[in-house]
């Protein structure tokens, strides 16, 4: 005769696990132990490894846990496991002892010889892959089954089976005692806890809903959706908890305060916003901060967005999307952030699908280098004088096609939208001009003239070095007064360009080299063409008083020719404006 007594943490932890000998003291006075009523006594099957990772023999466990408020007897009670191939096929894996006792809050883990800790019930199961079930009876009527896998019969399961979990993961309920009646939704896959809680008593997990492919425009405040979700095992009573998202530079941008009951596996969305973000790519993380968490190593969510263009961290820089008989389609990546960029885990694909860049030591973009993504490694290998990945999955090319590269949240790091006009052909790859320029400019693609036609791994051969010509720039009225009387209130700027045709950037700076405004994205202009100031910044404010410095970017790669200029204009505004 045993007596499993199993005591339960008051706190997050290994669970305190003892077994003593029976007590004679009733037997010895002629007394009877009585199991709980069921009401009072809710054991569960509440977690199963049926699949060990490697061999399955001397592992599987299964784990009972009384989510009750009283102790439970469990002489006559059976664990049988169910052979999902068959209908009604049931095999007894235990049988409760005269006096088998758990106690509420108690685990009662029934396992293989190899299991640690040690089983309290130490027996071989013959636990299947699935489709299969177990059911615990209370030697009268089943209590609790669980299924996993399809198709199963309907004996095994309740509400509808779980799904089959990886190799080496348990089937589990999260949190602990979760009972719906429906094995899809109870159980879930996780890491194996023999003979310990399955979730913390408070918890409070942490998750962001990615924008998604959204590049935010250029002083547009950021939103970012966040889930928070109690998987602990007991509500949070009301108790606050504060979110922070934190920049790349490591500073709070966005802080939320999260109040309410959430019972157990309830959750709440919250929407941080970060206003005024600077221009360019960020990795941003949200932190949640809860003072009754026992697990906070899922407080933390990272992620990631762009501001006013492209990550640009890694540019797309050459396509080979109609490789003769003998060739393959590869994609080359450039980088432009002067340092060493790790890209495993990010996505190359279309507008509709994206695959993964494989994990590997070798996925790394170095400094002023570049990275081959092919169809085929093995083809283009030897003529690249780079490193070639070949993903599992490849989207294929077309000589109009869209190619998107994501980083390994989701967010655009590059995008281009090719037509067959802007060059490549059947053996001929199509490159771009500079790398940091615009994707969606035709001007800045071309056929490639190398010999070999494709310049994989190389500086291309329509490359383009920053070489300025002669270009010019100028202002009138300057000074201006941008105050709404009627006079000066704006200003003509007018650019002066060495070819007929070209995509021009007009910026202004401050005298501390930070921009304050931006008259023009990459716009198609004339040779001589003008653009009218009204003296407001970014934000949509007026500029203060003071001298700025107007700076005109212009390229038409077709004619190689790159066009800088820069001129100073000051804003003058009455007093108190």
């Amino acid at each position: 005769m045993r007596f499993a007594h199993i005591t339960p943490p008051a706190v997050a932890g290994g669970p305190s696990i003892v077994l003593v000998v029976v007590l004679a003291t009733a037997l010895a006075t002629g007394g009877t132990l009585l199991a709980a009523p069921a009401a009072h006594a809710r054991v569960v099957i509440n977690e199963v490894l049926y699949d060990p990772e490697g061999t399955d023999t001397g592992l599987e466990f299964v784990e009972l846990l009384n989510c009750g408020s009283e102790g439970v007897l469990m002489t006559g009670w059976v664990l049988a496991s169910g052979n999902g191939a068959n209908p009604d096929d049931w095999t007894n894996e235990w049988i409760g002892g005269d006096l088998d006792y758990l106690e509420a809050g108690g685990i009662l883990l029934i396992g293989e010889s190899d299991v640690v800790p040690a089983p309290h019930y130490v027996t071989p199961i013959d636990l299947q892959n699935g489709p299969d079930g177990l059911r615990l009876t209370d030697g009268v009527a089943p209590v609790d089954v669980v299924g996993w896998g399809e198709p199963l019969f309907s004996e095994y399961y309740e509400g509808a089976p779980a799904p089959d979990v990886p190799s080496g993961m348990s089937l589990a309920r999260s949190p602990d005692c979760y009972d719906n009646d429906d094995n899809s939704v109870d159980l879930v896959p996780a890491a194996p806890t023999p003979g310990a809680r399955n979730s913390a008593t408070h918890d409070l997990a942490l998750s962001v809903r990615h924008s998604g492919r959204r590049v935010f425009a250029a002083g547009e405040t950021v939103e970012l959706a966040c889930v928070v979700m109690n998987v602990g095992a007991l509500p949070t009573s009301g108790e606050p908890s504060t979110i922070e998202l934190r920049g790349d530079n490591g500073f709070a941008v966005a802080t939320s305060l999260v109040t309410g009951d959430l019972a157990p596996r309830d959750s709440v969305d919250v929407v941080l916003e970060w206003r005024g973000p600077p221009d360019g790519y960020h990795r941003l993380f949200a932190e949640l901060t809860y003072g009754s968490d026992c697990e906070p190593g899922n407080n933390e969510a990272p992620t990631s967005v762009t501001v006013g263009g492209f990550g640009w961290d890694v540019a797309l820089n050459e396509f080979m999307h109609s490789p003769d008989d003998l060739g393959t389609e590869w994609v080359e990546l450039a980088n432009v952030a002067g340092a060493a960029v790790e890209v495993a885990g990010w996505l190359l694909g279309d507008d509709v699908e994206a695959h993964a860049i494989p994990d590997e030591a070798s996925a790394v973009v170095p400094p002023g280098g570049f990275l081959l993504l092919a169809k085929s490694a093995e083809v283009v290998s030897p003529s690249a004088s780079c490193e070639v990945l070949e993903p599992d999955d490849w989207e294929a090319l077309s000589a109009d096609d869209t190619v998107v590269l994501l980083d390994e949240f989701g967010t655009v790091m590059d995008r281009v939208t090719y037509e067959r006009g802007w060059g490549g052909d059947r053996g001929m790859s199509l490159e771009r001009v500079r790398p940091d320029m615009p994707p969606d400019d035709p001007g800045n693609w071309g056929a490639s003239v190398s010999p070999e036609g494709g310049t994989p791994g190389r500086t291309n051969s329509i490359h383009l070095e920053h070489a300025p010509t002669e270009g010019a720039l100028s202002v009138s009225p300057n000074p201006f007064t941008p105050d709404g009387d009627g006079e000066n209130d704006r200003t003509v700027v007018r650019l002066e360009l060495p070819v007929a045709r070209a995509t021009a950037r007009v910026t202004v700076f401050d005298l501390d080299g930070r921009m304050r405004a931006l008259l023009a994205d990459h716009v198609a202009v004339p040779s001589s063409s003008e653009l009218l100031w009204d003296g407001s910044g970014s934000d949509g404010e007026t500029l203060p008083s003071g001298l700025y410095v107007i700076l005109m970017e212009a390229i038409d790669a077709r004619a190689g020719v790159y066009t800088t200029a820069k001129t100073a204009v000051g804003v003058v505004r009455q007093e108190g404006e």
